[in-house]
This record gives C-alpha cells, sequence and structure tokens, in this order.
C-alpha cells in the first residue's frame, strides 16, 4: 500500500544527513541510517514542558513591563541592561534543549535566491507597516510617533539603536520564540496551532496595542519559515531586514 502523502510540517530531520523524513521511518530513505522514532509524550511530561514554557514567558513580559512601564529604568543604560537579561533568558532555555534545538541553527539546503526573496518581502512589510502605522497614530491619536529621533546625527546612538532593535532582536527573538517556545508548542499542540499561540505570545510582549495588526501575521509568517525551512536563518535574515528598514525610516 502506498504511503500517505505527510506535509513538511509533519517531518522530522533524519540525525544523520538532516533530509527531511516521516516521523515514523525507521530508515532515511536517503542515507539510510537508523533513526530515533519518535516518542508520544505522557500528559505529566507536556505539564512540564508547559511549566518551563511559562517561566520562560513569565520572565519576558515582566522584563518587557519594566523596561517600558517602570520610569526608573527608561534609559538608555537600563534599557540596555533588561536586553542583556532578555538575551540570557532566551539562550538559557534554547540550550537547555540544546540535542533537539542545535540542528535549528544549521543552514541547511541554503539558498540565495530564497533568501532574497525573504529579504524582499521583509523589507516591503516594513515599509507597509511604517506608513500604515504613521497613519493610524495620526488618525487615532493626532501626532506622530518618533522613537529615535535623539539618535539623529550621531554616529554612536545611530549604531547603538541599529544594534538594539535590529541585529540583536531579529538574533534573540527567533531563538527564544521560533527557537525555544515553538519547539515546546509542537510537542503539545499540532504545528498550526503551536505557530497561531507562539505568534500572539510573540506579539503581546512588545506591549503596544495598535501594532498587533501587523505583529501578529509577522510572526505568524516567521513562524510557517521556521517549520518549512526547518532552521532559524531565514526568520533571523528576515526579522533583521524587516527591523533595520524601520529603524531606517526612523534614523535618515
Amino acid at each position: 500500500m502506498e504511503e500517505p502523502a505527510s506535509s513538511e510540517f509533519n517531518k522530522k530531520a533524519c540525525i544523520q544527513c538532516e533530509t527531511l523524513i516521516n516521523p515514523s521511518s525507521r530508515f532515511c530513505p536517503t542515507c539510510g541510517a537508523k533513526q530515533i522514532l519518535t516518542i508520544e509524550l505522557s500528559l505529566e511530561s507536556r505539564w512540564l514542558l508547559l511549566k518551563q514554557a511559562a517561566l520562560f514567558y513569565a520572565i519576558y513580559i515582566l522584563l518587557c513591563s519594566v523596561s517600558k512601564f517602570v520610569s526608573f529604568f527608561q534609559t538608555l543604560f537600563w534599557d540596555l541592561v533588561v536586553e542583556v537579561v532578555l538575551w540570557i533568558t532566551a539562550v538559557t532555555f534554547f540550550a537547555d534543549k540544546w540535542t533537539e534545538n542545535k540542528r535549528l541553527l544549521v543552514w541547511r539546503n541554503f539558498s540565495w535566491q530564497k533568501l532574497a526573496a525573504y529579504l524582499a518581502i521583509a523589507m516591503t512589510g516594513s515599509v507597509i507597516v511604517h506608513y500604515t502605522v504613521g497613519w493610524l497614530n495620526i488618525a487615532i491619536f493626532s501626532k506622530e510617533e518618533h522613537y529615535f529621533i535623539f539618535a539623529r546625527g550621531n554616529f554612536f546612538y545611530e549604531i547603538v539603536v541599529v544594534l538594539l532593535t535590529a541585529v540583536t532582536p531579529a538574533l534573540f527573538e527567533e531563538i527564544a520564540f521560533r527557537g525555544y517556545l515553538l519547539n515546546i508548542l509542537l510537542k503539545v499542540a499540532d504545528a498550526p496551532q503551536a505557530i497561531y499561540i507562539s505568534a500572539f505570545l510573540f506579539a503581546i510582549i512588545h506591549l503596544s496595542f495598535i501594532s498587533l495588526f501587523w505583529l501578529i501575521p509577522f510572526a505568524i509568517f516567521i513562524g510557517y519559515v521556521r517549520l518549512k525551512e526547518d532552521t532559524l536563518w531565514y526568520g533571523i535574515f528576515f526579522h533583521f531586514a524587516f527591523n533595520l528598514t524601520a529603524c531606517l525610516f526612523e534614523l535618515l
């Protein structure tokens, strides 16, 4: 009997050659390597994973809330401190599942054409979001919002802004949300549910109601890219290009 077709989202990487294969396959059809069969997690194991994910998210949302709403921490120095703690949190939780997460840092089947396409989508989306948010701010609040006007003309501050809003979020937020958190959710829910939940949680940590209309689709898209490509790198570069384009609108 012919084996039923399986979605790429429901496949796993071969432990030897990292070709995407059916999770129930005992041997890789490409290299022949024997596979470790996926074991269905018990309810207790799933509950433990959810508690770990809840701890991770509680740390993230607490730090983001403190940085945004407590005036004492609204300085460049404390913003950097909070960012460093967030980076450490992302890396620590990701590394805790290193055996299964390390494969996400391998850029398999790299394609310049595919990367260019993702970058083009990111920059186009960022331009659309920039003008849409600008219009909404004027329509709703009767004012324009400029977050990095203090950095204009100061090369040092411009570099710091690019690092903190484009480089490090692209790397550490992808490790945190499309790396650690999405992997946890994939063990307790099906792929679409895991992507939607992680996208919603990602959008919430930005603590901006007006930005939800683009943050959620943004995170859903990167989530699907992460599962489709089985690597974090396309999402990291997509995230970087999107945020860098937004930075340039503010700084230039």
